[in-house]
């Protein structure tokens, strides 16, 4: 993850892929994730946890559009929607959904990692 934009879509393709463990190491080794209606979920084994937990309820189907990206030295913000579907498993309910994400990164020894992330869902398409 050279680049703060390879490690968001890096993010992307672990929900994608219903990978809790690639997932939960595109963050820093205390990075957090701040989902709606969840507790925050800090470091790793939070972030491996509340995703493997995630992707037996749920799986997606996002693509990613970036906003902006803002860089200063080892620290970096990215504005990003998403667009796409999530499928609830039980029961097999898909619905379309758009959503807004806010992440900040730090560039660590081994790339970009996200230290934090925040997501919301400004407005769902009718299933």
């Amino acid at each position: 993850m050279n680049t703060p934009e390879s490690a968001i879509r890096a993010y992307f393709n672990g929900l994608n892929g219903s990978d809790a463990e690639g997932t939960a190491a595109t963050f820093a080794a205390d990075g957090s994730l701040m989902a709606e209606e969840a507790p925050t979920a800090t470091g790793h084994e939070q972030l491996r946890q509340f995703f493997t937990g995630l992707f037996k309820a749920v799986s997606f189907g996002r693509e990613l559009h970036i906003d902006r990206i803002l860089e200063e030295g080892d620290l970096a913000t990215a504005q990003t929607h998403t667009t796409g579907t999530l499928t609830m498993l039980e029961p097999d309910t898909t619905i379309e959904l758009v959503s807004r994400e806010l992440f900040v990164l730090r560039k660590t020894g081994s790339g970009w990692r996200i230290a934090d992330y925040m997501f919301n869902h400004p407005q769902r398409a009718a299933s």
